[in-house]
């Protein structure tokens, strides 16, 4: 949930060295962050975390802007860490229960028996995306970044983003036709994504 509009006073104060302040910010990025290293694969997501958390105290000089601009700013840097990780582990990233829980706690989905069998047909579902178009899926639908942010977070050009989303969802839609007669899976990650229409993605 975001700090409103009291995120200048604690970013003064997180600047000052406030352990309330450093507190109050890692409530509020911290678990978005290390579901998003889960489900981008990282190697040790909480290790990583915590590099991209270093990496924020010790730059939090040069930053400059709003709140929106750090959220992006931090997810940038978990972006980088991100990468190191995979370098490091010598793997391409593949997703992980961790991105999927997110999902479902984004859209509320209620427990059931089919519970397991959805996540295992949203996993191939993901998995079908390259690892650049799961990140932009992932910033642009569940983390609600605009298309210059995600730009920014992933270091490519907005251009480039619109065209990963496009392709992204064009590869879940035939995805999803193939299957179709999972009746559990198909709605399920639908709702993942607002529109499935031929001309989404921008």
């Amino acid at each position: 949930m975001a700090i409103g509009t009291r995120f200048p006073e604690v970013l003064a104060a997180a600047r000052r060295g406030a352990d309330g302040a450093w507190a109050e910010l890692f409530r509020d990025l911290g678990p978005g962050v290390l579901r998003f290293l889960k489900a981008q694969g990282a190697a040790d997501p909480e290790d990583c975390l915590g590099d991209c958390f270093l990496e924020v105290v010790r730059n939090l000089h040069r930053f400059e802007g709003g709140e929106d601009a750090f959220r992006a700013w931090v997810f940038a840097i978990s972006r980088a860490r991100l990468v190191d990780s995979w370098r490091r582990s010598e793997r391409r990233p593949k997703n992980s229960s961790g991105g999927l829980e997110e999902a479902e706690r984004h859209h509320h989905q209620p427990a059931a028996d089919g519970a397991m069998m959805q996540r295992e047909s949203v996993a191939r579902l993901l998995e079908s995306l390259t690892p650049d178009q799961r990140s932009v899926l992932l910033l642009r639908v569940l983390h609600q970044f605009s298309i210059q942010e995600t730009a920014s977070i992933i270091g490519k050009g907005e251009g480039a983003v619109k065209l990963l989303h496009h392709r992204a969802i064009r590869r879940l839609r035939r995805s999803l036709l193939a299957a179709s007669d999972d009746e559990e899976g198909e709605p399920w990650v639908a709702g993942l994504v607002p529109s499935l229409s031929p001309t989404d993605g921008a």
